[in-house]
């Protein structure tokens, strides 16, 4: 068995895989080979192409992330950004397509499309019910990869269809911590703990390998640029009020990608206990209630995280396995193409990990 394939798994906590076995070709995630679409239950939202309360931008984005596009609709609408809603993040180094919702009221009739630099929003309608995150349903996901081995083509056939029978662990993807600056969970654990001093050092002088270098160039100099946003929204904010705005700010990832990493890593001590059978269950996060913590303690004692904390960590209930659905495959000259969806939370970070193990490159 292999452990630990891909040089981030150390970082994010993914330790298990269901095979050695991979794409000899290398899979580089950019907007041209990585494409994601938003499935939303609309018809449950009340969706009308003439009238509702809640207007529907449907947002196609390449090499931005999501927050950068939200902050970016409302300085154009004139409106808080707490006005915008979305109902999941999609990848930086992709072509996205998802979709924002403002009250109706707070935009003018006339309005019909925005443009920023790296998206368009169009207005494709109205809801007449407030959107949550339940009304996500999953995404699509479409890779595209140049390869001349037909070997590839079998092999990515024989470990679909591997993966569509066993399912994978529902691990938190390396999107969730970050891959120029995978530290997300690392400033997220400094927020329970109330370090402020460790998070200011994480958050503006660390560096990474991944890292842009200008950017590291900015850190070591203890110059912080406009481009850092939440660097430089930290360092300019009142005394004492730099942590809350940056989690208020991040829609409270930091905290959630920490409580993602000891997920992570439950998993991992479940499937070493007794193997995948282990997580065919919904399986908490670290912040339920205390009759779930005997599950957790052992990772809280190593973290060294008091359990009283972890009620700051949110909780929600989640499938120990997820199966890719809709899955597609073909080459055609020379162009390996995978597609598949996956329900709400699950990430394709996880089914490309086990394909492409090492191969699998990530900017």
């Amino acid at each position: 068995m292999t452990y630990y394939p891909h040089p981030l798994d150390y970082v994010a906590g993914l330790k298990h895989v269901l095979t050695h076995r991979k794409i000899r070709a290398e899979l580089e995630i950019t907007p041209d080979t990585f494409n994601v679409e938003e499935i939303v239950n609309f018809q449950e939202l009340g969706f009308d192409k003439g009238k509702g309360d809640y207007a529907v931008f449907r947002v196609v984005k390449r090499s931005i992330d999501s927050l950068r596009v939200k902050r970016y609709l409302a300085k154009q609408l004139g409106i808080p950004e707490s006005n915008i809603l979305h109902l999941g993040l999609k990848d930086k180094e992709s072509t996205s397509t998802q979709h924002f919702f403002v009250k109706k009221t707070l935009i003018s009739r006339e309005l019909r499309e925005l443009h920023g630099e790296n998206f368009t929003a169009i207005l494709i309608g109205f809801t007449r019910v407030k959107p949550t995150r339940k009304s996500l349903v999953g995404n699509k996901f479409k890779v595209r990869l140049e390869t001349t081995s037909t070997s590839d083509y079998h092999t990515a056939e024989d470990l679909l269809k591997l993966v569509a029978t066993s399912g994978l662990p529902s691990y938190y993807g390396y999107q969730r911590f970050g891959v120029e600056r995978p530290i997300s969970h690392l400033l997220g654990k400094q927020i329970i703990l109330k370090r402020e001093d460790r998070f200011s050092t994480l958050f503006l002088r660390d560096h990474y390998p991944w890292e842009n270098p200008n950017s590291v160039t900015a850190r070591v100099k203890g110059f912080i640029p406009r481009k850092l946003f939440y660097e430089k929204l930290y360092v300019e904010s009142p005394l004492s009020k730099g942590l809350e705005l940056v989690d208020k700010s991040t829609s409270k990832i930091l905290v959630e990608a920490y409580a993602s990493y000891l997920y992570n890593l439950l998993l991992n001590k479940l499937i070493d206990t007794c193997g995948w059978e282990c997580l065919n269950r919904e399986l908490p996060t670290p912040g339920c209630n205390s009759g779930e913590l005997p599950l957790y303690m052992e990772i809280f004692e190593k973290e060294g995280l008091n359990p009283e904390s972890a009620v700051q960590l949110g909780c929600w209930w989640r499938a120990g396995l997820f199966k890719p659905f809709d899955i597609s495959l073909r080459l055609v000259n020379n162009i390996l193409e995978i597609g598949f969806s996956l329900g709400q939370g699950f990430y394709a970070s996880v089914v490309l990990r086990e394909l492409f193990k090492e191969n699998l490159v990530l900017k």
